[in-house]
């Protein structure tokens, strides 16, 4: 049987929490903004709003700062207070790439990473608020022949059919941190039950790898849609308890040294740090993506 450790998930149990429902519109046209990701900053506190705009977080987020993105959208700051429970996005100004038709040609494809499903023995899970997790690539000149993003394949674990799911792709700022959105609109998907490979298309969008160097990020949303509910068995005793995650768990290997993988959590990004237990201790988690490019 294939062993699958889930790190950094965390386990509560269901409880009557005070909550609050607010709500996610476009500055402009007042329209509802679904997949919105919102976290408190500093805080392990989050939630996302549902195709209608409207999200419910635990009420120790009031009169605290809320972090809110959306892809073609600009970043928000906002506190959340009794009074101040609609939240107004702003579209980010776009640059529009220059069109260039070229004559048909016989199509390269260059696979720079790959990975083995037997081997990706542990993975990146959630609880309480949504995470972002994204893997960085480094440019190589050699990439000029095949400069486009073709596939991205990457393998999930749900316990749920049709885990909704988003990809996110960065261009690498001067700290060598997730930046500037690569690509400025929502590429949301559904992955199936059980431990499977998903591969993205993206061909259509004729993405460019940038020199910068790229990050290929997967955003959890925490929606109904997602959530799961299972038994949990207390410590220490024979007795059980409701608890709920959000699927699905994004399959990792393990690596000696720092595998470029970088967490958006409590609303700032952070190097995946090396595991502090298990038979893995001290080796560093990286997620298990495979990147085709093309010309």
């Amino acid at each position: 049987m294939k062993f699958y450790l889930q790190v950094f998930l965390f386990f509560f149990t269901i409880q009557n929490f005070a909550q609050i429902n607010a709500k996610v519109q476009d500055s402009v046209t007042k329209k509802p903004l679904p997949y919105v990701n919102i976290w408190v900053e500093n805080e392990n506190i989050g939630a996302t709003s549902e195709e209608n705009g409207v999200f419910v977080i635990s009420n120790e987020a009031l009169n605290k700062t809320l972090i809110l993105l959306c892809i073609g959208y600009e970043k928000k700051a906002i506190k959340l207070s009794e009074n101040n429970q609609v939240f107004y996005l702003k579209e980010a100004v776009q640059q529009l790439n220059e069109v260039v038709i070229e004559s048909q040609k016989k199509t390269i494809f260059n696979t720079i990473s790959t990975f083995n499903l037997e081997e990706a023995t542990t993975g990146f899970g959630i609880q309480l608020a949504p995470w972002i997790v994204g893997r960085y690539f480094e440019y190589n000149k050699d990439y000029e022949k095949t400069p486009y993003l073709n596939k991205i394949k990457f393998a999930t674990n749900s316990n749920i059919k049709n885990a909704q799911f988003k990809m996110v792709l960065y261009v690498a700022d001067e700290n060598g941190a997730p930046g500037a959105y690569l690509y400025n609109e929502d590429i949301i998907f559904s992955v199936p039950k059980g431990l499977k490979e998903t591969t993205v298309d993206l061909s259509k969008y004729k993405i460019v790898f940038p020199e910068n160097g790229l990050f290929i990020a997967f955003e959890w949303l925490t929606i109904e849609n997602n959530k799961y509910k299972y038994k949990l068995k207390e410590f220490n005793s024979d007795s059980y308890k409701t608890a709920y995650r959000y699927e699905p768990t994004l399959s990792a290997f393990t690596t000696e040294k720092f595998g470029n993988t970088w967490i958006y959590t409590n609303a700032h990004w952070r190097k995946s740090t090396a595991l502090s237990i298990g038979k893995d201790k001290g080796s560093f988690t990286t997620l298990a993506i495979e990147t085709i490019l093309s010309n």
